[in-house]
């Protein structure tokens, strides 16, 4: 892992006082770390901005592909690599300091939704400049095919 391969890079501690060092860390504490990063990635994008729909998981996929231990030194990259017009999708990843090796993967998709009706809304354009600021680059909307 590389960290120019994400727009957010946070140094991360595996928890010591539920594991403790050298004995494996369970999914969960893994999974919270990752729940960080994305919370984190969506605050900074929404920061200063008004009137931003909801912002509510749809779906969220990891892969869990080394061990790590309690207190094991990590990196964790958040990045946005795809966009509807009411939805947006991150991947992250832990990866070991020492050796870079991958140690869990994830896939979050969000939505935004609408404070007044509670269904899914349209992201303003200004959100979507916010996350392609942070990016560096641009990210086309791409819908799916109708049925």
């Amino acid at each position: 892992m590389h960290d120019s391969e994400y727009s957010q890079v946070d140094p991360v501690t595996t928890p010591g006082d539920t594991q403790t060092a050298g004995h494996h860390v369970v999914d969960y504490e893994l999974q919270k770390l990752l729940s960080q990063g994305w919370q984190r990635y969506n605050a900074r994008v929404r920061e200063g901005l008004d009137d931003l729909p909801v912002a509510a998981v749809k779906e969220i996929t990891t892969t869990f592909q080394a061990e790590c231990q309690g207190g094991d030194q990590l990196k964790r990259g958040v990045r946005a690599v795809s966009r509807t017009r009411r939805t947006w999708v991150m991947e992250e990843a832990l990866w070991q300091v020492e050796t870079g090796e991958v140690v869990a993967t994830s896939r979050v998709v969000m939505v935004g939704i609408d404070r007044s009706t509670g269904k899914a809304a349209e992201v303003p354009a200004a959100m979507w400049q916010a996350v392609e600021t942070l990016e560096g680059r641009e990210i086309p909307i791409s819908e799916r095919a109708s049925a």
